[in-house]
């Protein structure tokens, strides 16, 4: 119910303001009721009344006074006033009160009620308003740890936030992140993270993130200051705030005792091991986005050096010496090595290709990643020159062994997936040419002996035995110890002293009978092949016959 004071100095119109209204019917109750202003102000301090009928002018306090006085005190409560034609002064001073609406004497009971109508409509609106500020701010108490873990990531990510809005931003969210101090950034990360999560279940998989979190953040609150967070999965951010004296010198025990604790606990729980990435020290939080980046450049090196330990950052690491140039040569290597099929030589180039990489500073995992694919295309490429179907069980081992090598975190375990995945290619491409050769090269001799008098090529021949042109050559020629060109031009010939011991045909047309269209080029070729031009290989066969 809302409380309802009338305070006027005539009873009667206090009594009549009491009875020419069912107030319950607006969910009102009269609470009390005053004769003056002084005693109005002492009942509203007792009884916090949301409305309040007020004359104007009253003898000793008078009704502004009142009124100035109570709203200082509950300043939601809803003012009518209440004056006669004479006091239109008082009521100029009154409306200056942030009142509702006011009355004249004699009161008039329908004004009353379109004036309590209104009183009730703005207090149901200021409700339902308080209502929303209240569950808005509800939500927004839970939502702290929401939005402290988004400042968190903007400062890592963001180099140019300013003084203002970072100490606003940490006072609000109640972050201990003075704007100058010293600071360090450290990244954990769950080594092979992406094949761990693979086989564990989500329950799991948030024990270990709650699990790293609590253990990081005890360790750090009983040395020195900060807070760690997920940044994505399987890596996690902890931002030290460092002591004014000695501060660096702390950083190395805190890493180590960090590194014995999570990989106690990891051990016992899957077997699972990390690296950490030590950023280099900062003096301000606007500039923690430097050391966020330094330590992920020192993670980054986990390529060269392996996994399970704490990585610092080196500037030296930072230039960039990588001749692209001879990691292609050797890329263009290795796939001329696998035409042979033999598993040895891919290995010595592969090895190549690797110490290349490992010797060239500065270079990325990314750059280092793209450098197997690469090797893995040329591969796919040259299997399908190969011959291979579609839908051959050589693509699925082949699409597994891709996905697992984005999955693949250092050097040694990139080269050692090649190496297996090679050799799976070469044991089949050499069982392959094995099965298929006798049949490819039968193929081909049927195709020429047959087609030879048109304008047969060696991709008319590829198209129709459904094999890539340099394979067929290729394997022509290890086969037969003849190119393809050279068994079309033998057969060609030899038709050509068919037709030239047993024929009366001109030369003109021998020539275009065996695929020639331009007879001093068929001449050059018949001299070559027989040592003598055509016209000289049918005199002399003649002159044998008689």
């Amino acid at each position: 119910m809302y409380k309802l004071l009338i305070v006027d100095d005539e009873f009667s119109t206090r009594n009549g303001l009491k009875l020419c209204m069912n107030w319950a019917d607006y969910g009102i109750e009269v609470a009390g009721e005053a004769e003056n202003g002084k005693k109005g102000l002492e009942l509203a301090g007792r009884l916090k009344p949301h409305i309040v009928l007020t004359d104007v002018k009253m003898p000793g306090m008078d009704g502004i006074e009142m009124v100035h006085r109570i709203k200082a005190d509950f300043p939601d409560t809803k003012i009518v006033f209440i004056s006669g034609y004479d006091d239109i002064d008082y009521l100029k001073s009154a409306m200056k009160m942030d009142a509702v609406d006011y009355i004249l004497k004699p009161v008039n009971l329908e004004e009353l009620t379109m004036v309590i109508e209104k009183i009730m409509k703005l207090s149901k609106q200021e409700a339902s308003r308080k209502d929303m500020l209240q569950r808005m701010n509800d939500k927004l108490k839970e939502s702290i740890p929401l939005l402290r873990e988004k400042f968190l990531i903007q400062l890592i990510r963001d180099g140019s936030i300013d003084q203002t809005t970072a100490e606003k931003r940490a006072e609000f969210l109640e972050l201990n992140l003075p704007y100058n101090a010293a600071y360090c950034a450290l990244i954990i990360r769950i080594d092979n993270f992406r094949t761990v999560f693979e086989h564990i279940s989500e329950q799991n998989m948030q024990l270990i993130s709650f699990s790293i979190q609590n253990i990081c953040q005890e360790i750090v609150e009983a040395r020195v200051s900060g807070y760690i967070f997920e940044h994505q999965r399987g890596e996690y951010v902890l931002i030290l705030k460092l002591p004014e004296l000695e501060g660096e010198e702390m950083i190395f025990p805190l890493v180590s005792d960090l590194m014995d604790h999570l990989n106690g606990f990891l051990s016992r729980m899957m077997k699972i091991s990390l690296t950490i990435g030590v950023g280099g020290t900062i003096e301000e939080l606007g500039r923690l986005a430097e050391s966020y980046q330094m330590a992920a450049e020192a993670i980054e090196r986990r390529l060269f050096l392996g996994k399970n330990q704490v990585l610092t950052f080196d500037a030296l690491a930072d230039q960039k010496n990588v001749d692209y140039r001879r990691i292609t040569e050797r890329i263009e290597a290795l796939a001329s090595m696998l035409k042979t099929g033999a598993i040895d030589p891919v290995f010595l180039q592969l090895d190549a290709l690797f110490g290349e990489l490992r010797e060239s500073e500065g270079i990325g995992y990314g750059d280092c990643q793209r450098v197997c694919l690469q090797v893995m295309l040329v591969t796919s490429q040259f299997l399908s020159e190969f011959g291979i179907p579609l839908d051959d069980d050589r693509n699925e081992r082949e699409s597994e062994a891709w996905q697992r090598l984005m999955k693949l975190e250092t050097l040694d375990e990139m080269q050692l997936h090649l190496q297996h995945y090679l050799t799976r290619v070469c044991s089949f491409i050499e069982k392959r040419a094995q099965r298929k050769a006798p049949d490819v090269i039968t193929a081909i001799i049927r195709i020429i002996q047959e087609q030879f008098p048109g304008n047969l090529t060696i991709a008319d021949i590829a198209s129709q035995v459904y094999l890539a042109k340099t394979y067929i050559c290729m394997l022509f020629k290890q086969e037969t110890g003849e190119t393809i060109n050279e068994y079309m031009t033998r057969v060609r010939m030899e038709k050509a002293k068919e037709l030239l011991a047993n024929s009366e045909d001109k030369l003109a047309d021998i020539c275009t009978a065996i695929g020639y269209s331009e007879p001093s080029y068929f001449t050059k070729q018949f001299r070559k092949h027989a040592g003598l031009n055509p016209s000289e290989y049918r005199d002399i066969h003649r002159r044998a016959m008689e």
